[in-house]
């Protein structure tokens, strides 16, 4: 009587891109079995140069141009200009170092504790507290027009309420911007702002009052 003995075959030491069985069939670092095939694993991107899967790279981290998938975030991708893993358009980059949705409308609320200046993506906004809460808001420079915000307007501009620069108000009997009292327009032709500059009649005034009082002490 013969005996036939069956030898059960292993499959060792499977390369990148080799038929696998479980991820233990793979021998190269950061490869997994993937749908029978080793592949990277979630973590790390097929490198160009060799047949190896390198570590994905932080925030900040340098990269190269190819391939894409290279940063650890989902939410990220290598910056063409500076070659570092940054935040895709409308994501930045948190206090916690995660790519996140970046604030598309103003006065939705924001958090002022974020150190990133892009967290507000409309142009000339910035995220500060309105006297309540922190919220996406024009630049102080700027006002509210719509969805968008305009460059404030200048010492005899044309205007509406709450347009002006600073120090200047809105006439609504002559709809131009008028500097508040004690302010002036500079410089005097083609204002662009209203500055706190006395004029010379009150600062003669302010220079002899004090002196008037100093010599009435003296005649008593």
């Amino acid at each position: 009587m013969g005996f036939v003995i069956y030898t059960a075959v292993g499959v060792e030491g499977v390369a990148y891109g080799g038929n696998c069985s479980g991820n233990g069939d793979c021998v190269e670092a950061n490869n997994v079995c993937t749908l029978t095939k080793c592949a990277c694993s979630a973590t790390s991107y097929k490198e160009d140069s060799n047949p190896t899967c390198a570590t994905k790279i932080a925030l900040g981290g340098k990269c190269t141009a190819t391939p894409t998938g290279q940063c650890v975030d989902t939410n990220a991708e290598c910056d063409a200009t500076d070659s570092i893993c940054s935040c895709t358009t409308s994501y930045f980059k948190n206090k916690k170092s995660v790519c996140v949705a970046q604030i598309t409308t103003i006065d939705h609320t924001c958090d002022a504790t974020q150190t990133a200046d892009d967290q507000c993506s409309v142009d000339d906004t910035e995220c500060r507290n309105d006297g309540t809460e922190s919220k996406c808001l024009c630049k102080t420079t700027h006002y509210k027009n719509g969805a968008a915000c305009a460059i404030r307007k200048k010492p005899e501009e044309t205007c509406a309420a709450h347009q002006c620069v600073t120090h200047a108000t809105c006439n609504t009997t002559a709809n131009k911007c008028k500097c508040n009292a004690g302010y002036t327009a500079t410089p005097t032709t083609t204002p662009t702002m209203c500055s706190g500059v006395m004029k010379v009649a009150n600062l003669w005034y302010m220079m002899a009052v004090p002196i008037f009082v100093s010599i009435m002490s003296l005649l008593r």
